[in-house]
């Protein structure tokens, strides 16, 4: 696995120093989901979720897929999201 650079590395600590953004990254690797899968996959309430989406999303580690609807959208992890994920759940 390639060491991750300077700029994952303080990703990865904002990730890590909070188990509801961890559990969140975790419950997106390699499985998009709207806020109620998500929130379902990691047992945090929608309100909780909804403010650690947007965190994750400041931090360009998840994204909305579809914006611009009001239902049913869809998150993922970003391309840096993905690589901090790898770090953090495979060996």
């Amino acid at each position: 696995m390639e060491p991750l650079s300077d700029e994952e590395l303080d990703t990865y600590g904002f990730v890590t120093s909070s188990a509801r953004r961890r559990a969140v990254v975790k419950g997106l690797y390699n499985d998009p989901g709207t806020p109620k899968e998500i929130a379902n996959r990691t047992e945090i309430s929608l309100s909780h979720l909804s403010n650690i989406l947007s965190e994750l999303a400041d931090e360009d580690v998840a994204v909305c897929v579809n914006p611009d609807r009001k239902r049913g959208r869809v998150y993922r992890l970003t391309e840096l999201g993905n690589r901090v994920a790898k770090n953090l759940f495979e060996e």
